[in-house]
């Protein structure tokens, strides 16, 4: 139908129905909330309005899935117009609010100082009411499928808010710079540095935790000081614009920086300021993804924290050596748990293979933290409004194709069952980089973050003793150790002579075996079966024997790994014989 005039068009217009309003908070008696901030009224007209706080807006009340932790969102602006928003847990109100108001002060809200007002400030965020809801969760990362961050939520919130509901902000979080400037000024320095490539992508593989159901762990770069281990941490969190924190953190702490990172990135730094056993079980709780039990005042027993968190480390040492020197020893499975490798890219420039023009290591290393200081806290942002935009189920079906191809493409054939768990970290790392390069989150080839994977397993494969058991390499290095040690002095030179032609009659204390030149002139070795049984202590020695046996360590006769050898002065005796080759590591698995 045509109309033409203004009268058949008004007659012809839908009924106009304004938009719905949220209702203004029901304010609590006395109370006025002005443009100047919050008063309080007193009855008696006499008195003088008592001026409480700056003015803020009271968004929505909160509360979690269950109908718990009940609280308000607030909104303000500080003083140079920066818009603010807080859950505030209303169980904060319940002591003398020192706590709270720490948080607006910090905020760049004004809050009035004196006793009286204290208390009416506190009166009235306990009170008042607004009929808008949001859903609050204690912690970061996934719920469902929404993701929520310190800052906002990503995904489908089904028409209510989802939020972090905390006992503080996360300004340590707050971005700075643009997404294009870390494209440009941070990520493409990353390319043809394996170390700097890796770190990147581990700083996207967090997110992917949750939808593969993959579990907790680390990366540890391990190295000299001076080589630029730091610079790949703080690359990595400039994606997320996190803070680097130190080792060196109580129980309690840990919990709270995993359960800050859940479904995130958490980057640890200096591995040796920390004390050996407080390190070790850190790594085993970050790892595991569990904190301790512990209990109420009541003795009932509080809800354990649990996260998600895939955390980068740096350290001059490894985790299984600062244990080492709280006499403990770390498991296999931690060790995978806990990948250490080795920082130095091995192109003589320390952690770093491609300068991008400057002239050296170190100008690289201030040019790109620099550029993280400027550029940081977009990258992250970017990626889970990309992955929250995809169907999630096909997304995370075709990340776990892409770690099944990497491992196809990278595995050694024969790697035992502690490799093959471990490239699956290596996998999810490699896909995650690739994955956010397809977005366009990260200015990198194709292939670049599967290259950086593929140097980093290599290099954390040579450095472990090869694709073995870790039990076995760590076996052989021992028993490798105790002949650099005490080859001279506890192994007897039964078949030397003396100037006479004689045998010498030397007394060897705590005597493990026996010792004599091969043709070259090299020391081989002939260890009694309880001296073996000391070289392997700690170790199934019959397990390890065999090991060496493969590995050329050890030298067996008619398929056993003791042999008949006639001893000068003792006759013949069943030995364990070690060639003089067994003091390199040339016969190793790679």
């Amino acid at each position: 139908m045509t109309v033409t005039s203004p009268a058949k068009i008004i007659e012809a217009a839908a009924v106009f129905v304004p938009p719905e309003k949220e209702p203004p908070p029901v304010v609590v008696t006395g109370f006025r909330l002005r443009p100047h901030g919050l008063f309080y009224c007193d009855a008696d007209p006499d008195k003088e309005d008592l001026h409480l706080s700056g003015p803020f807006e009271v968004v929505a009340e909160t509360r979690d899935a269950t109908g718990g932790s009940w609280g308000v969102l607030l909104r303000w602006k500080d003083h140079d117009g920066r818009e603010h928003e807080w859950a505030m847990p209303r169980a904060l109100l319940a002591g003398d609010g020192t706590d709270y108001r720490r948080v607006l002060l910090d905020g760049g809200l004004s809050v009035a100082p004196g006793r009286r007002a204290r208390e009416l400030l506190t009166s009235y965020l306990a009170g008042v009411r607004v009929t808008a809801r949001a859903t609050c969760v204690d912690r970061t990362g996934w719920h469902g499928r929404v993701y929520v961050s310190p800052g906002r939520s990503f995904g489908d919130t089904e028409g209510e808010r989802v939020l972090l509901q905390a006992a503080g902000t996360a300004s340590d979080t707050k971005p700075r710079g643009t997404l294009d400037g870390w494209r440009k000024e941070v990520a493409a320095l990353a390319v043809g540095n394996t170390r700097l490539a890796f770190a990147l992508s581990a700083a996207f593989a967090g997110p992917l935790l949750y939808l593969l159901n993959a579990e907790s762990g680390g990366v540890h770069f391990r190295g000299p000081s001076s080589i630029g281990k730091s610079c790949a941490l703080h690359v990595a969190a400039s994606a997320w614009g996190c803070p680097v924190h130190n080792w060196r953190a109580t129980d309690n702490a840990a919990e709270a920086l995993a359960r800050g990172a859940n479904d995130a990135l958490l980057c640890l730094d200096e591995l040796g300021q920390a004390d050996g056993r407080a390190a070790d079980a850190m790594g085993y709780m970050l790892s595991n993804g569990t904190g301790k039990a512990r209990m109420n005042k009541d003795t009932s027993a509080r809800p354990v924290t649990t996260w998600r968190v895939l955390f980068l480390s740096t350290g001059e040492i490894g985790l299984a050596e600062k244990a080492a020197e709280a006499g403990r020893k770390t498991k296999a499975g931690q060790e995978v748990r806990v990948l250490d490798i080795p920082a130095d890219a091995g192109a003589g420039l320390g952690t770093f293979e491609a300068l991008h023009g400057l002239v050296d290591g170190d100008a690289f290393a201030r040019r790109v933290r620099l550029a993280t200081e400027t550029h940081r806290g977009h990258a992250a942002d970017a990626f889970l409004e990309a992955i929250t935009a995809a169907d999630l189920d096909e997304l995370a079906g075709a990340v776990r194709a892409g770690c099944e191809r990497w491992k196809a493409a990278h595995l050694p054939a024969g790697a035992d069952g502690q490799v093959q768990r471990a490239a699956g970290r290596f996998a999810l790392i490699a896909a995650a980089g690739e994955l956010a390069a397809t977005m366009g989150v990260l200015p990198w080839p194709e292939g670049e973050a599967i290259k950086s994977a593929a140097a980093c397993f290599d290099a954390w494969i040579g450095a472990r003793g090869g694709k073995g058991p870790a039990e076995v390499a760590h076996g052989k290095a021992q028993v490798r150790a105790f002949l650099e040690a005490h080859g001279l002095s506890r192994f007897e030179p039964a078949w030397e002579r003396d100037g006479s032609g004689n045998h010498l009659d030397l007394r060897i204390a705590n005597r493990v075996g026996f010792r004599r030149r091969d043709g070259d002139g090299n020391w081989e070795y002939f260890a009694l079966p309880e001296g073996f049984k000391e070289m392997c202590q700690g170790f199934n020695s019959k397990t390890l024997a065999a090991a060496m046996i493969d590995a050329g360590m050890l030298l067996p006769a008619a398929g056993k790994s003791q042999k008949p050898v006639r001893v000068p002065g003792n006759g013949t005796m069943k030995l364990y014989h070690f060639p003089a080759a067994a003091l390199s590591d040339g016969g190793d698995d790679a």
